[in-house]
């Protein structure tokens, strides 16, 4: 009992401290009220950039236990790419009297329905800001970490009408409790299930819809102790089961984009399209792995579950989202022929840059790898040629992409 009150006076003190920080702090962030009947009782924070003029994409970014939305927001550096790539952020806050330790209440039947409690709420300020502002509702996003990845699970589950695609750091499956006491199980990794049960508790909450259900990136540290990474792949059964394909990877790189640390699984779906992208973290636990710095492709801020390990998350989220932009396009044609070989593609060459080119499988690059210039060797197989430049300056650019066809 006495343990119990010393925590709940750890916990006020602490959310004190932090409400003390954030009031005197210099906020990027407007809190917008009313937008709904609100059944949640959570608040609307928001970013506006300020530059955009024409309709542009929303990411709703849901923070973690003990966070606020600002802490969020400086931790994760989503407002940085927001205003680099023009688009809209939405950061949806609980209050201490929804839960103490300032956790979205993933675990609680009556938040995990549509249109109630919090995902009615988190509704409600998307359908808001969707009125208000230059939103393109075809480019809705959710992202989130923790707690807040387990609400970005339950709200691509019951709206996947409203999504395109989601990110999960640290998260789980929908549904892997419906009650407090059964929660620790799930974190801990003890709620296994089929694909096919897996996905049945998302049919039964859609039971008309007939849309696409959105693409998702899972992000999961293997070292992590609080949430422990089974749910990722309890997710990742659930995930392929709604878009009606198998728990058997069609990819598999052991480090993704040279980065020593980071594994990358993707799942493809019977038209070959990425449906979940699943990054392994080595040598992390339950935390946000960022790559602070001054490059464009690079930001956030450490702090309590967010951590420096040269790879920006954020940025590879936005990169799946499709939300970037690219310096410059690639040039070349788009439709080759079968067993064809000097097909030249360029981009604008810069003075002391390397460039990285990558190829999809059935493609080659023929003598020189690392210009702006390129000639390939194609078999049957068309896919995705990808260029990332480094300049002198040493910074990553946003990666440039070109969809080849072969005829």
């Amino acid at each position: 009992m006495y343990l119990y009150l010393d925590k709940i006076k750890f916990l006020l003190l602490s959310l004190l401290v932090l409400q003390f920080v954030t009031f005197f702090a210099q906020s990027e962030l407007t809190q917008i009220k009313p937008f709904g009947t609100n059944p949640g009782n959570l608040k609307l924070m928001f970013y506006d950039p300020g530059n955009i003029t024409k309709k542009s994409p929303l990411v709703v970014v849901l923070h973690g236990c003990t966070q606020t939305a600002e802490m969020c927001a400086k931790q994760s550096g989503w407002n940085k790419l927001a205003l680099i790539h023009q688009f809209y952020v939405l950061y949806p806050e609980q209050i201490f009297v929804n839960n103490p330790e300032n956790c979205f209440n993933w675990f609680r039947s009556n938040d995990q329905e549509r249109d109630k409690g919090e995902p009615g709420s988190i509704k409600q300020m998307i359908d808001y800001m969707t009125k208000t502002k230059h939103i393109d509702t075809t480019r809705i996003f959710i992202v989130g970490l923790s707690a807040g990845a387990a609400m970005s699970t339950i709200m691509l589950s019951v709206y996947p009408e409203v999504f395109s695609k989601g990110g999960i750091l640290a998260g789980g499956p929908y549904k892997a409790t419906e009650s407090v006491i059964n929660s620790g199980n799930a974190m801990l990794g003890l709620i296994s299930k089929s694909p096919e049960k897996w996905g049945d508790l998302i049919r039964k909450q859609n039971p008309t819809y007939k849309g696409n259900y959105p693409k998702i990136a899972v992000f999961h540290g293997k070292k992590d102790i609080i949430v422990n990474p089974n749910n990722a792949n309890q997710l990742i059964k659930q995930w392929v089961n709604i878009h009606q394909t198998d728990y058997i990877e069609d990819e598999y790189f052991s480090q993704f984009k040279n980065y020593e640390n980071i594994e990358l699984s993707i799942y493809k779906n019977q038209n070959q399209e990425e449906i979940v992208r699943y990054y392994q973290i080595k040598d992390i636990g339950h935390t946000l792995p960022i790559d602070t710095g001054q490059c464009p492709t690079q930001g956030g801020k450490t702090g309590m579950f967010a951590k420096d390990i040269n790879f920006h998350s954020t940025f590879w989220i936005a990169d799946f989202f499709g939300i970037l932009t690219p310096p410059y396009f690639i040039q070349g044609n788009t439709i080759l022929k079968a067993k064809s070989i000097d097909n030249l593609f360029s981009i604008p060459k810069h003075n002391n840059s390397t460039y990285q080119w990558n190829t999809p499988a059935g493609m080659w690059i023929q003598g020189e790898k690392h210009g702006n210039n390129i000639s390939i060797q194609v078999d049957e197989i068309g896919g995705l040629l990808e260029v990332i430049e480094t300049t002198n300056a040493g910074c990553m650019e946003v990666p440039s992409r070109i969809s080849i066809k072969i005829e």
